[in-house]
């Protein structure tokens, strides 16, 4: 697969994830639940499915700033083997 796919995929993602906390910034509280839930699946996800993905300061900040879709992406880029190998 080519860079320009990886980046043009990365940007919208990012751009979708930049939205979605513009959104939530209004209701700070489902931003907060929104963050607890998605760090809980991310470390279900790992004890039930054992994806790999590893637990660390970046991977918190990530699931914990963008919610469901920030863990989505670490979980796609991790699928993909991009990153958080």
């Amino acid at each position: 697969m080519s860079t320009k796919y990886i980046e043009v995929g990365t940007l919208l993602v990012a751009l979708v994830v930049l939205w979605v906390l513009l959104v939530f910034i209004q209701n700070p509280i489902a931003l907060i639940i929104n963050s607890i839930i998605a760090i809980l699946i991310m470390f279900l996800l790992n004890a039930i499915l054992g994806l790999g993905i590893p637990i660390n300061i970046i991977t918190i900040l990530v699931v914990a700033t963008g919610g469901i879709v920030g863990l989505l992406l670490i979980i796609i880029l991790r699928l993909m083997k991009v990153a958080f190998i």
